[in-house]
């Protein structure tokens, strides 16, 4: 088995918090054929707080049946635990607040690379993004964040006076 290195970003609807929790995805081979699949939720509080996961298959070959094991369908996996590990974490942190929160579905929009250039030059989340560089082992996000890594910062200035 063998699929190119793949990876999708989303943004999560706030729910409480000051920013948008950002779920990252991959899907990848090794040089043997084994899936691996990452995941890293990206809760926006403080300076950001990583979770993170990988998920692999042991077996290179799977039997052919009804579903299709690629690269879509290790992305989905590894998205839906990414969704239960922000669920919990509302759960374990919100308080009050989490019965309201988890009472309706995850909102959840795809976003793109645009993303990590963004919140790298406006100086969120960076520690964050860090991580994922260091951690991952998808060569396709690992090249992406370390071209943002290079990237400035936007200098703002306060036009309000």
């Amino acid at each position: 088995m063998h699929f190119e290195p793949t990876f999708r970003i989303h943004m999560v609807d706030p729910l409480g918090f000051q920013d948008m929790p950002v779920i990252v995805t991959t899907a990848f081979t090794t040089h043997n054929g084994l899936p691996k699949g990452e995941w890293f939720l990206v809760i926006p509080e403080g300076e950001g707080i990583l979770f993170a996961q990988r998920t692999m298959l042991q077996y290179p070959e799977i039997p052919e049946g009804p579903v299709t094991f690629d690269d879509a369908f290790l992305l989905d996996e590894v998205f839906d635990q990414a969704k239960l590990r922000l669920r919990r974490y509302i759960f374990e942190t919100k308080g009050e607040e989490a019965r309201a929160l988890l009472s309706r579905p995850l909102s959840v929009m795809p976003s793109n690379q645009n993303l990590f250039v963004s919140l790298w030059m406006s100086n969120r989340y960076r520690s964050c993004l860090t991580k994922i560089h260091a951690k991952t082992q998808c060569a396709r996000l690992s090249e992406l964040l370390g071209w943002v890594l290079d990237l400035p910062m936007l200098d703002n200035i306060d036009l309000s006076d």
